[in-house]
């Protein structure tokens, strides 16, 4: 399923840029000959292994998909748009408003494919030190292969970054072993803060 940080930007787009965050040392401690993912768009780059295959772009430029040499896994990276109405001091959503929505979407998603999801308990994090939150769940997909997802994403003002990884229950520690250096050495891009016009979509 290629995936899409849903409720974020339909019909609507961002008219400017911000400005690129500095790249930090930190990158230079992935693993020798780790390749490096930089999106174009929203700035945000990462160190990944050498053995997992670079897919597509995803729509609009947002991100792209990472395949693991696992069967029946993904890692994507992406951004997304704050665009939706909540409780912000710029009535936008909230990260916790983002995270509840999330939610709701995934659960119904899996639903109308007549798969039950099972929900672990959220875990606020940092990533490049930006508060995000961790949504775990798993299921077992249409193959009856039991699956594991992990969801990292930020929400600024304007924007945000997501992560989404999905694996079979039985190579969840080796893959997220690997995530989580990836992880580490995340950087974010341009400034989600940084409010620019909205301008509706003809």
């Amino acid at each position: 399923m290629r995936w899409l940080w849903l409720g974020t930007s339909l019909g609507i787009i961002l008219s400017t840029l911000g400005t690129l965050a500095p790249p930090s040392a930190s990158c230079l401690d992935a693993p020798a000959g780790w390749k490096l993912y930089t999106n174009a768009r929203f700035g945000f780059s990462v160190r990944y292994p050498e053995d997992w295959r670079l897919g597509n772009p995803m729509p609009d430029g947002a991100g792209v998909i990472l395949y693991p040499p696992i069967e029946h896994s993904l890692v994507a990276l992406s951004g997304h748009l704050n665009l939706m109405e909540g409780r912000s001091q710029d009535g936008r959503q909230t990260l916790d408003e983002f995270s509840a929505a999330h939610r709701r979407i995934i659960t119904d998603l899996y639903k109308k494919r007549s798969i039950t999801v099972t929900w672990g308990k959220d875990r606020d994090l940092k990533l490049a030190g930006l508060p995000a939150k961790e949504l775990t769940f798993d299921y077992v997909d249409e193959k009856q292969v039991p699956i594991i997802e992990h969801h990292f994403f930020t929400l600024g003002r304007n924007e945000g970054r997501g992560i989404r990884i999905k694996v079979p229950r039985s190579e969840e520690a080796s893959v997220m072993s690997k995530v989580r250096i990836m992880l580490e050495n995340y950087q974010p891009g341009r400034d989600q803060d940084a409010i620019s016009p909205l301008v509706l979509a003809p």
